[in-house]
């Protein structure tokens, strides 16, 4: 490896390094946004809301998709689909041996499944404010009542929002592996696995 290589080669294990500290950074300040949040509504704030407009968007095509299996599964279908479609993102990078989008989709999943705590947590006081006025279902209210569960609504939301919880820091936990791997990776290693990579190709 040349010497323009070799600064090449650093160069990049710096942006790298630094990356990957940057969204560790980030996902840590959004994860105690998470926790502050618990099952009560509130703000989510911009990113958070970012990310909870997408759950919606996949939480009421989940509706459509469900609604050929009858009342019951059509309702619960957009939790449902809500939580698999970062799930699914996560399994296609895990496929790729992608650690840091793994633990980026992770952190998805596990934000997502926090906001199907709060609407299950809110089945039964049915407080949160519903798109599309208040003839729409309150999906949960429904699911529990169904089950004779509703008087149990708040501790099944707390248990979901566990689960999220323990997605999320799972997911710092592996971003923080990840960097890590790469602060303790010797200089250069990264780009000659590459060039090893594509030898074998060609």
């Amino acid at each position: 490896m040349t010497s323009a290589q070799m600064e090449r080669q650093g160069t990049r294990d710096v942006a790298s390094l630094v990356s990957r500290g940057a969204g560790l950074a980030v996902l840590s300040v959004l994860s105690w946004q998470v926790l502050a949040r618990g099952v009560s509504f509130s703000s989510p704030g911009p990113v958070l809301g970012i990310l909870d407009g997408a759950n919606f968007i996949f939480h009421e095509a989940g509706h459509v998709l469900f609604a050929f299996f009858g009342e019951f599964l059509g309702v619960l279908g957009g939790s449902l689909t809500q939580v698999a479609m970062p799930v699914v993102c996560t399994g296609y990078f895990v496929r790729q041996h992608q650690l840091a989008p793994v633990a980026v989709a992770l952190f998805w999943t596990g934000e997502s499944i926090t906001n199907v705590a709060i609407y299950i947590a809110d089945a039964r006081v049915m407080a949160l404010p519903l798109h599309g006025g208040d003839d729409v279902i309150h999906d949960w209210n429904y699911l529990l009542g169904r089950l004779n569960l509703v008087n149990h609504a708040e501790s099944f939301g707390r248990l979901a929002f566990a689960v999220g919880v323990i997605t999320i820091l799972s997911a710092l936990g592996l971003l923080a592996v990840d960097l890590m791997r790469r602060w303790n990776r010797p200089p250069g290693s990264e780009g000659a696995m590459e060039q090893h990579v594509e030898g074998r190709v060609q």
